[in-house]
């Protein structure tokens, strides 16, 4: 048994990724429809979204919609279907969060259920999982029927902004503005207040505890705030890879020990980064950091 969609399903599909990305720099969630032809292979399509919550590393589909969406597909095709649940990762690589992982274990049956992952790149992850007799899965290939290169229609994007919300986080406890760029990353030795591009707002406390609390006047951490977004934003744009990224934190990183720092960024495995680089929303990149074991009864603040 193979898997196959058209030429012009799979481009909806990633039309509608790139739709969002364009409109919310965030991922999106669907379904797609899977019968069986005549040779007895399965034929993915009618690719839809739904009313949803979008984040740059999340989607969230509104239940309702969800429930009304399986009643009105099943009085079109019967009980021989399947429903595919497909979402983007933006332009981050396909592959399989362990949010997606879990969510695949809320559509076991006495059956079998697929799953979708694409980026705006037209990437993809294809996966069959068997529930029964025996629960097991399998990445497989999804061959896409006279491929063809693709433009987004109108349509696409007037109902991502129709049916897609982008929930308003809250990144960070200070406030910030960009005012000036590095300019070199590993000799600088003055660390003053014009060199980083966050504003300072005399907090002084220059202590671990000031650092877990996001009050922080050390200028040495709001510089290493500031040259990690820019990594970060850098890699979740696709202008840095992930080897680019680790070799700029292990220097960075170096130049904090050289400097007797009481922290260091967290040098993540590729999945961990794309886990938590969500620039766009959910970001904090006070997760990135790592913190010395001190006595924090003995600050007084």
């Amino acid at each position: 048994m193979e898997f196959y969609i058209t030429q012009k399903d799979w481009k909806k599909v990633l039309d509608y990724a790139q739709a969002s990305y364009d409109e919310f720099k965030s991922e999106i969630g669907g379904f797609l429809v899977a019968k069986k032809d005549k040779d007895g292979d399965i034929v993915l399509s009618e690719p839809e979204i739904l009313e949803q919550d979008v984040t740059g590393g999340t989607t969230e589909m509104e239940k309702a919609a969800v429930a009304d969406y399986y009643v009105k597909t099943a009085m079109k095709h019967g009980k021989d279907v399947r429903f595919v649940w497909w979402h983007s990762h933006a332009n981050m690589s396909a592959f399989w969060s362990g949010t997606d992982t879990n969510t695949m274990k809320e559509y076991a049956n006495d059956d079998w259920s697929a799953f979708l992952v694409v980026n705006i790149r037209g990437d993809y992850k294809f996966r069959v999982c068997v529930w029964n007799p025996i629960k097991a899965h399998e990445d497989t290939d999804l061959k896409v029927i006279d491929a063809k290169a693709r433009s987004i229609p109108k349509a696409i994007k007037d109902s991502v902004s129709k049916l897609c919300n982008k929930p308003v986080t809250a990144i960070a406890n200070y406030k910030y503005s960009k005012v000036a760029k590095q300019t070199s990353l590993y000799d600088r030795d003055d660390w003053t207040k014009d060199n980083y591009a966050y504003n300072y707002y005399g907090y002084n406390y220059q202590s671990n505890f000031g650092h877990r609390h996001e009050l922080s006047g050390d200028k040495m951490f709001d510089s290493t705030l500031d040259i990690l977004n820019e990594w970060n934003e850098l890699y979740t744009e696709g202008e840095f890879t992930f080897k680019e990224w680790l070799k700029e934190v292990k220097n960075w990183n170096k130049l904090l020990k050289r400097k007797k720092a009481t922290f260091s960024i967290k040098e993540f495995t590729d999945n961990e980064l794309q886990l938590n680089s969500g620039f766009y929303s959910g970001y904090n990149p006070m997760d990135f950091i790592d913190y010395e074991e001190e006595n924090e009864q003995n600050i007084k603040v």
